[in-house]
Order: structure tokens, then sequence, then C-alpha cells
């Protein structure tokens, strides 16, 4: 047998060392991410697993200890209402905070109004109608997280449902297309679908309704559509929040007001003597409902009894 000098050894072990080489380093790699379709696949080199966490964590747009509470209870993405049983209590008054220096605000859609909360025909409508075309933009309007997003048999047709992260859900229905999934997380003006008309809609327009624990209420008690801005930063809400203005009301005020069932909501710029005139009432009265003095401060979000 021929026995190889070490120059021989050498040539013969040089091309095995070198695929060897090669292959370690291709295993290495790792995956990052990759869409659903298959579009976009990332390499990175290899990395220790402490930093890897540490990148991964920079990468999170939303405080995951804020969106585990969110989806913790009453988190069905199958139901429309997730509160059907065992609802949470609303005090005498409660505190809510609407936007912050971390969570923001923008409009659904910038379009006209062209159905009020309250009763219409014979039942109540429990959200607003804005006007969009078929393939419009709908937003998110706070921060939070998908909790449904999908067909809706039962009138809503496409519908997306967020629950904020002050406990808010937010309610966006005929939807043309959806655009996210459950346990998503959103940024407040983040795209979610676009507008159309499918379920029961006579034409295109974005259904939207804003509810605290499957409770509804008019968003224009928070929003101020003419303008595209909230009432206020932070709203002190209670039972009477939640009862739907009477057709009486709703005629009195053009169908337009900030009242609910003989409350009035505080908004910019409002005086005594502003409300006093728009809803057919003194000043006087208005100071001894509410325990108030002419000099009285008025504190914008809260709710003043009109009679």
């Amino acid at each position: 047998m021929k026995i190889l000098n070490k120059r021989a050894w050498s040539v013969c072990l040089l091309p095995i060392v070198a695929a060897l080489w090669a292959c370690e380093s291709l295993t290495a790699q790792v995956v990052l991410s990759e869409t659903n379709n298959n579009e976009v696949v990332a390499l990175r080199s290899p990395v220790q697993p402490d930093t890897l966490s540490d990148a991964l964590a920079e990468e999170e747009d939303f405080d995951s200890e804020a969106i585990d509470s969110l989806v913790s209870s009453f988190f069905d993405v199958d139901q429309v209402f997730a509160y059907r049983v065992n609802t949470p209590v609303i005090g005498d008054s409660m505190l809510l905070t609407l936007v912050d220096s971390m969570h923001g605000f923008s409009m659904p859609h910038h379009g006209k109004i062209i159905s009020k909360f309250g009763p219409r025909r014979r039942r109540q409508h429990k959200g607003v109608d804005i006007k969009l075309n078929t393939g419009d933009t709908v937003k998110s309007v706070f921060d939070g997280v998908v909790r449904y997003a999908k067909r809706n048999r039962h009138g809503f047709g496409n519908l997306v449902v967020i629950r904020h992260f002050n406990g808010l859900e937010t309610y966006y229905a005929h939807l043309n297309r959806i655009d996210v999934k459950p346990y998503q997380a959103v940024k407040a003006g983040e795209m979610i679908g676009t507008g159309g008309r499918t379920g029961r809609a006579r034409g295109s327009h974005l259904h939207f309704e804003m509810r605290l624990f499957d409770k509804p209420f008019d968003p224009a008690k928070m929003i101020q559509f003419d303008s595209a801005r909230l009432v206020a930063d932070k709203m002190w809400l209670d039972r009477n929040f939640f009862v739907p203005p009477s057709r009486k009301v709703l005629a009195a005020n053009g169908k337009t007001s900030q009242s609910d069932g003989g409350f009035h909501v505080i908004r910019k710029g409002d005086t005594l003597g502003s409300i006093a005139r728009r809803y057919g009432t003194s000043v006087h009265k208005l100071c001894a409902l509410n325990g108030l003095k002419k000099t009285s401060i008025l504190k914008v979000g809260r709710r003043l009894k009109i009679g």
C-alpha cells in the first residue's frame, strides 16, 4: 500500500475542511421572518440567544404586559360580543383616559355622518354611519388589539372589533376587505381594512360603534366628528352615559347634540350661558341642578344635568 507524505495529506484534506466550514457557516444562519405568502425571508448571522431576545424585544410596538392584560379575560375571537356573562359593573362614575403620551387617536374615516346614534325607525341605532366609497381606507381609532375580524352573518357584514387599552371596544362594520387578524396589535391611525357595503347595508358606508363591556354609547360623546378630534383626553362615565337619547331630545337639538337623556357632556369652549341657551333653560337652573356657582370652572368631559 502506498503511504502518502504530509504534503499529499494536506492536499487531500483541504477540500474536506473547506466543505465542513461552509456547512457550519450555513447551518449557523437563522431565519428571522417569513411572510404568509413566502415573499420575504430574512437571514441574519448567528447571534447569542440573549442578544436575539433583546433584538426581538426592541422590535415590539407595544408593551407586552399591556397586551397580555387585554387578552387575558373576556377575549372571545369568535363572538361579536365578548361580555355575554358576568359583565363587569360600572359604578357611579369612572374616569376613562382616552389618549396620553403613549396612546394616540385617529378618525376611523373622514366622512359625513349620514345616520346618528339613537332611535331609528322602530329600533335603536347603536352606532353612527359614516359615508365613504367602497375601497376607502378605514383606520383604528385608538391603539389596541384586534379581538374579532371576520364575516358576520347578522347584519354587520365584514366586521373588525378592536379592544383598546382603556377597556373600550370599537366596531367597524360593512367592510369590503379586512386587513387584520385576531390578536394583532394595532396603532391609532393604522389601516385595518377598506370600506364597503357587506351585510345589511343600503349603500357604501362605515357603521362605527363604541362600547364599554358590550354596552353601546353615542360615539359623538367622545369624538367631535365635524372637527375630527376628541371631546376631551379624559372623560367621566356613569350609568347615564349609556342611556340613548330620546326622540324628543334628538328633535329638540337637531339630532346632533351632546345631550344624552337629560345630560350634557361639557366640550371645550362651553359656558354656562351657551349651554343654557342651547337647551332653553337658565344659568340659575343649571347651577341649582348641578351644585355650581355662576363663576364655577367647567371641566371638559364632565356631565351636567340639563333638566
